[in-house]
């Protein structure tokens, strides 16, 4: 039995409004903000996949870097906390007209 291959959500207007926006983790605005796609299975993270382009929020490189773990630093990337920013990425898309 051949499984069908998943085929991720792709949305580049949602990505391209981090553009100047604040990170929805540390309220820091240093130009550096992006979407960050969420890293679990179940928002469709896979080997060599990023999740769906509706799984993420809007992160600065600093915080980007501790939630990839490519850095350890002072802030603790609660699963909390991430959905706290995850709830701010979603209501600023809101706000802006990317999602209705």
């Amino acid at each position: 039995m051949s499984l069908a291959k998943r085929r991720p959500i792709r949305m580049p207007k949602l990505l391209s409004a981090a553009d100047g926006e604040a990170c929805t983790v540390c309220g820091c605005q240093d130009g550096t903000v992006v979407f960050c796609h969420l890293n679990e299975s179940w928002a469709g993270k896979g080997m060599s996949q990023k999740a769906d382009d509706c799984a993420g929020f809007f992160g600065c490189r600093r915080c980007h870097d501790f939630y990839d773990r490519r850095s350890n630093g002072p802030i603790r990337l609660t699963d909390g906390v991430i959905l706290r920013a995850y709830y701010r990425t979603v209501r600023r898309l809101i706000e802006k007209g990317v999602l209705r």
